[in-house]
């Protein structure tokens, strides 16, 4: 499967679930062993201060680390699923919610991505650190986040 039909796959799959919808999380960009995705945020995303709420911005992150990990293993997505271990995200700047649109972007370490390339098709299972950092439409970076991503064989 190339990347780009994964792109869409994945964005498709990630569009079926209630707190993308909620969220209004889009796909921006989709690469190997880089992710993008976008929200707007609406007043229901916003808290009583009028920044975007924190789980809100927590949410954004994750689903870009997730589909940075996904995106290493294109050719193995058949016989391998992805998951998230654990996160932290530090909150570096206010998100006003009139700064939007909110990015974040999720980039892998060419070593991470050959390691986790090579464990799929290994079949071993394979935990790895995938950064995150979000930006304002002003470009100014409100939060940066690190998520452990394990990638395991489907059973057979």
């Amino acid at each position: 499967m190339d990347i780009a039909t994964l792109g869409d796959l994945v964005m498709a799959g990630f569009r079926k679930l209630g707190f993308i919808r909620y969220a209004g999380i889009e796909g921006v960009e989709f690469a190997e062993g880089r992710n993008a995705v976008a929200m707007t945020p609406g007043p229901e995303h916003l808290n009583h201060n009028g920044d975007v709420h924190a789980a809100v911005l927590f949410g954004l992150a994750e689903t870009a680390a997730m589909g940075a990990a996904v995106s290493g293993i294109a050719a193995h997505m058949t016989d391998s699923f992805v998951v998230a271990r654990d996160g932290r995200i530090e909150y570096l700047a206010r998100a006003k919610g009139t700064a939007g649109p909110f990015l974040a972007t999720a980039e892998l370490p060419g070593d991470t991505l050959e390691s986790l390339r090579t464990e799929a098709a290994a079949r071993r299972p394979v935990e790895f650190t995938v950064p995150v950092r979000i930006t304002g439409g002003d470009e100014i970076t409100v939060a940066a986040a690190d998520f452990t991503a394990v990638i395991r064989p489907r059973r057979s």
